[in-house]
Protein backbone atom coordinates (compact mmCIF):
# COMPACT_ATOMS: atom_id res chain seq x y z
CA UNK A 1 0.00 0.00 0.00
CA UNK A 2 0.86 3.40 -1.02
CA UNK A 3 -0.24 6.18 1.31
CA UNK A 4 -0.05 9.92 0.65
CA UNK A 5 0.93 11.70 3.77
CA UNK A 6 1.34 15.41 4.17
CA UNK A 7 2.04 18.33 6.63
CA UNK A 8 2.94 21.32 4.75
CA UNK A 9 1.71 24.76 6.68
CA UNK A 10 0.51 26.91 4.28
CA UNK A 11 2.42 30.36 3.89
CA UNK A 12 -0.30 32.88 2.96
CA UNK A 13 1.00 36.17 4.31
CA UNK A 14 2.75 37.06 0.54
CA UNK A 15 0.21 35.76 -1.37
CA UNK A 16 -2.45 37.81 0.83
CA UNK A 17 -0.14 41.18 0.22
CA UNK A 18 -0.01 40.00 -3.43
CA UNK A 19 -4.04 40.20 -3.44
CA UNK A 20 -4.37 43.45 -1.53
CA UNK A 21 -1.88 45.27 -3.97
CA UNK A 22 -3.33 43.70 -7.34
CA UNK A 23 -6.88 44.91 -5.98
CA UNK A 24 -5.64 48.56 -4.63
CA UNK A 25 -4.30 48.80 -8.52
CA UNK A 26 -7.35 47.76 -9.83
CA UNK A 27 -9.40 50.31 -8.20
CA UNK A 28 -6.92 52.74 -8.60
CA UNK A 29 -6.95 52.93 -12.26
CA UNK A 30 -9.91 55.14 -13.54
CA UNK A 31 -8.56 58.05 -11.41
CA UNK A 32 -5.77 58.34 -13.93
CA UNK A 33 -7.31 57.11 -17.23
CA UNK A 34 -7.83 59.46 -19.94
CA UNK A 35 -10.50 61.80 -19.12
CA UNK A 36 -11.22 61.93 -23.22
CA UNK A 37 -11.38 58.19 -23.49
CA UNK A 38 -13.93 56.37 -21.92
CA UNK A 39 -13.81 53.50 -20.08
CA UNK A 40 -14.45 50.08 -21.79
CA UNK A 41 -16.06 47.44 -19.52
CA UNK A 42 -16.59 43.66 -20.80
CA UNK A 43 -18.41 40.50 -19.59
CA UNK A 44 -17.22 37.28 -20.95
CA UNK A 45 -18.70 33.59 -20.22
CA UNK A 46 -17.15 30.97 -22.16
CA UNK A 47 -15.20 27.58 -21.76
CA UNK A 48 -11.70 26.93 -20.18
CA UNK A 49 -10.12 24.01 -21.51
CA UNK A 50 -7.33 22.54 -19.42
CA UNK A 51 -6.20 19.12 -21.22
CA UNK A 52 -3.10 17.55 -21.58
CA UNK A 53 -1.17 18.81 -18.75
CA UNK A 54 0.95 17.71 -16.78
CA UNK A 55 1.59 18.05 -12.95
CA UNK A 56 4.10 16.11 -10.25
CA UNK A 57 2.99 13.79 -7.59
CA UNK A 58 6.05 11.95 -5.73
CA UNK A 59 4.23 9.14 -4.65
CA UNK A 60 3.00 7.90 -7.92
CA UNK A 61 6.32 8.89 -10.22
CA UNK A 62 9.96 10.08 -10.04
CA UNK A 63 8.96 11.96 -13.41
CA UNK A 64 6.04 14.33 -14.73
CA UNK A 65 2.58 13.13 -14.41
CA UNK A 66 -0.17 13.39 -16.92
CA UNK A 67 -2.90 15.02 -15.77
CA UNK A 68 -6.45 14.93 -18.38
CA UNK A 69 -9.06 17.27 -16.66
CA UNK A 70 -12.31 17.88 -17.68
CA UNK A 71 -12.69 18.56 -20.90
CA UNK A 72 -14.29 22.21 -20.35
CA UNK A 73 -14.28 24.11 -17.57
CA UNK A 74 -17.30 26.82 -17.34
CA UNK A 75 -15.60 30.01 -16.66
CA UNK A 76 -16.87 34.01 -16.81
CA UNK A 77 -15.67 37.52 -15.71
CA UNK A 78 -15.35 41.03 -16.36
CA UNK A 79 -12.68 42.98 -17.84
CA UNK A 80 -11.92 46.92 -18.11
CA UNK A 81 -9.77 48.51 -20.15
CA UNK A 82 -8.41 52.16 -19.19
CA UNK A 83 -7.15 54.16 -22.55
CA UNK A 84 -4.53 56.23 -21.88
CA UNK A 85 -3.78 57.27 -25.66
CA UNK A 86 -4.44 57.21 -28.92
CA UNK A 87 -7.74 57.56 -31.32
CA UNK A 88 -8.14 54.59 -33.96
CA UNK A 89 -5.39 52.78 -32.17
CA UNK A 90 -6.17 53.12 -28.75
CA UNK A 91 -3.83 51.97 -26.18
CA UNK A 92 -3.62 51.64 -21.91
CA UNK A 93 -3.75 49.50 -18.71
CA UNK A 94 -6.42 46.34 -19.15
CA UNK A 95 -7.57 44.88 -15.23
CA UNK A 96 -9.78 42.19 -14.60
CA UNK A 97 -10.45 38.83 -13.24
CA UNK A 98 -12.14 35.21 -13.69
CA UNK A 99 -13.80 32.25 -12.10
CA UNK A 100 -14.06 28.59 -13.53
CA UNK A 101 -15.28 25.40 -11.27
CA UNK A 102 -16.26 22.15 -12.15
CA UNK A 103 -17.14 18.92 -10.66
CA UNK A 104 -16.01 15.93 -12.34
CA UNK A 105 -13.50 12.66 -12.86
CA UNK A 106 -9.63 13.80 -13.12
CA UNK A 107 -7.18 11.19 -14.42
CA UNK A 108 -3.73 10.44 -13.88
CA UNK A 109 -1.62 8.60 -15.36
CA UNK A 110 1.79 7.89 -13.88
CA UNK A 111 4.90 5.22 -13.20
CA UNK A 112 5.46 3.86 -9.58
CA UNK A 113 8.47 4.67 -8.05
CA UNK A 114 11.24 1.93 -7.07
CA UNK A 115 11.51 -1.36 -7.88
CA UNK A 116 7.67 -1.84 -8.38
CA UNK A 117 7.91 -0.60 -11.88
CA UNK A 118 4.69 -0.14 -14.19
CA UNK A 119 1.99 2.28 -14.59
CA UNK A 120 -0.79 3.54 -13.21
CA UNK A 121 -3.81 5.06 -13.90
CA UNK A 122 -6.40 6.73 -11.13
CA UNK A 123 -9.43 8.51 -11.45
CA UNK A 124 -10.62 10.85 -9.42
CA UNK A 125 -14.04 12.46 -8.41
CA UNK A 126 -13.33 15.85 -7.59
CA UNK A 127 -14.18 19.68 -7.76
CA UNK A 128 -11.92 22.25 -8.76
CA UNK A 129 -12.51 26.16 -8.19
CA UNK A 130 -10.01 28.58 -10.19
CA UNK A 131 -9.98 32.15 -9.37
CA UNK A 132 -7.56 34.60 -10.46
CA UNK A 133 -7.10 38.00 -11.01
CA UNK A 134 -5.22 39.96 -13.70
CA UNK A 135 -3.14 43.35 -14.63
CA UNK A 136 -1.67 44.11 -17.55
CA UNK A 137 -1.67 46.05 -20.70
CA UNK A 138 -4.14 46.36 -23.86
CA UNK A 139 -4.01 47.65 -27.58
CA UNK A 140 -7.27 48.33 -29.44
CA UNK A 141 -7.71 48.91 -32.91
CA UNK A 142 -11.19 50.30 -34.80
CA UNK A 143 -11.73 48.71 -37.80
CA UNK A 144 -14.44 51.30 -39.23
CA UNK A 145 -16.69 52.45 -37.76
CA UNK A 146 -18.58 48.85 -36.13
CA UNK A 147 -15.57 46.64 -35.69
CA UNK A 148 -12.64 46.63 -33.67
CA UNK A 149 -10.20 44.48 -32.43
CA UNK A 150 -8.18 44.17 -29.04
CA UNK A 151 -5.35 42.27 -27.40
CA UNK A 152 -4.11 42.26 -23.77
CA UNK A 153 -1.25 40.79 -21.78
CA UNK A 154 -0.18 40.88 -18.12
CA UNK A 155 0.84 39.13 -15.01
CA UNK A 156 -2.04 37.71 -13.47
CA UNK A 157 -2.94 36.18 -8.96
CA UNK A 158 -4.47 32.78 -9.50
CA UNK A 159 -6.50 31.08 -6.25
CA UNK A 160 -7.08 27.20 -6.81
CA UNK A 161 -8.88 25.01 -4.53
CA UNK A 162 -8.64 20.79 -5.59
CA UNK A 163 -11.22 18.80 -3.28
CA UNK A 164 -11.72 15.34 -3.48
CA UNK A 165 -15.52 13.89 -4.04
CA UNK A 166 -15.14 10.58 -3.26
CA UNK A 167 -11.78 8.80 -1.32
CA UNK A 168 -12.27 5.80 -2.25
CA UNK A 169 -9.12 3.60 -2.46
CA UNK A 170 -7.41 3.18 -6.06
CA UNK A 171 -6.17 0.12 -6.78
CA UNK A 172 -3.75 -1.27 -9.47
CA UNK A 173 -1.91 -4.31 -10.14
CA UNK A 174 1.12 -2.67 -8.03
CA UNK A 175 -0.54 -1.46 -4.86
CA UNK A 176 -3.10 1.01 -3.32
CA UNK A 177 -3.05 4.59 -3.31
CA UNK A 178 -4.59 6.18 -0.35
CA UNK A 179 -5.43 10.18 -0.17
CA UNK A 180 -5.21 10.92 3.36
CA UNK A 181 -7.28 15.02 2.83
CA UNK A 182 -10.17 15.47 1.05
CA UNK A 183 -8.83 19.15 0.01
CA UNK A 184 -6.39 21.66 -0.48
CA UNK A 185 -5.77 24.97 -2.05
CA UNK A 186 -3.23 27.56 -3.21
CA UNK A 187 -1.94 31.13 -4.56
CA UNK A 188 0.10 31.13 -7.44
CA UNK A 189 1.87 34.06 -9.85
CA UNK A 190 0.97 33.71 -13.56
CA UNK A 191 0.47 35.18 -17.08
CA UNK A 192 -2.69 35.79 -18.66
CA UNK A 193 -3.34 36.89 -22.62
CA UNK A 194 -6.70 37.97 -24.33
CA UNK A 195 -7.84 38.81 -27.68
CA UNK A 196 -11.17 38.99 -29.91
CA UNK A 197 -13.72 40.86 -31.91
CA UNK A 198 -15.76 43.67 -31.28
CA UNK A 199 -19.54 44.16 -33.18
CA UNK A 200 -20.61 47.47 -32.66
CA UNK A 201 -24.79 47.32 -31.76
CA UNK A 202 -25.72 50.94 -30.35
CA UNK A 203 -25.35 53.35 -27.46
CA UNK A 204 -21.38 52.62 -27.41
CA UNK A 205 -22.99 49.01 -26.31
CA UNK A 206 -21.17 45.51 -28.60
CA UNK A 207 -20.71 42.00 -28.79
CA UNK A 208 -18.17 39.98 -29.81
CA UNK A 209 -15.93 36.51 -29.73
CA UNK A 210 -12.85 36.28 -27.92
CA UNK A 211 -10.04 33.63 -26.78
CA UNK A 212 -8.28 33.57 -23.30
CA UNK A 213 -5.33 32.41 -22.18
CA UNK A 214 -3.76 31.27 -18.81
CA UNK A 215 -0.79 29.85 -17.84
CA UNK A 216 0.27 29.28 -13.87
CA UNK A 217 1.36 26.11 -11.57
CA UNK A 218 -0.47 25.47 -8.37
CA UNK A 219 0.68 22.91 -5.60
CA UNK A 220 -2.45 21.01 -3.90
CA UNK A 221 -0.10 18.88 -2.08
CA UNK A 222 -2.16 17.69 0.15
CA UNK A 223 -4.55 15.69 -2.58
CA UNK A 224 -2.76 15.96 -5.63
CA UNK A 225 0.58 17.22 -6.39
CA UNK A 226 1.66 20.57 -8.05
CA UNK A 227 -0.31 20.74 -11.23
CA UNK A 228 0.17 22.84 -13.92
CA UNK A 229 -2.90 25.00 -14.73
CA UNK A 230 -2.78 25.91 -18.42
CA UNK A 231 -4.78 26.41 -21.93
CA UNK A 232 -7.01 28.68 -23.95
CA UNK A 233 -10.40 29.55 -23.31
CA UNK A 234 -13.27 30.48 -25.94
CA UNK A 235 -15.69 33.17 -25.06
CA UNK A 236 -18.44 35.37 -25.78
CA UNK A 237 -18.08 38.71 -24.75
CA UNK A 238 -20.36 41.98 -24.74
CA UNK A 239 -18.74 45.64 -23.47
CA UNK A 240 -19.90 48.46 -22.90
CA UNK A 241 -18.37 52.24 -22.62
CA UNK A 242 -18.88 53.64 -19.55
Amino acid sequence: MIEVQYSRIPQLKHSALALVLFSYLQMSLPAIADEDSPAMIQAFLGSLSLDDQTGEWDEISDDEVDIEFPSSVPSGGVEAEYAYGGERLRWGINSGGSIAWKSSDTQFSGGFNGETGGTIRIEIDNSLFLGELHLGGFVRGNLGEAVSLYAAAGPMMMYGKHEVEDDEEVVSPSGTVVLTSSDDSDFAFGVYARAGIDFALKNQQFVGIGVRYMKTELDFDKTVGKVDIEGPQLVLTFSAAL
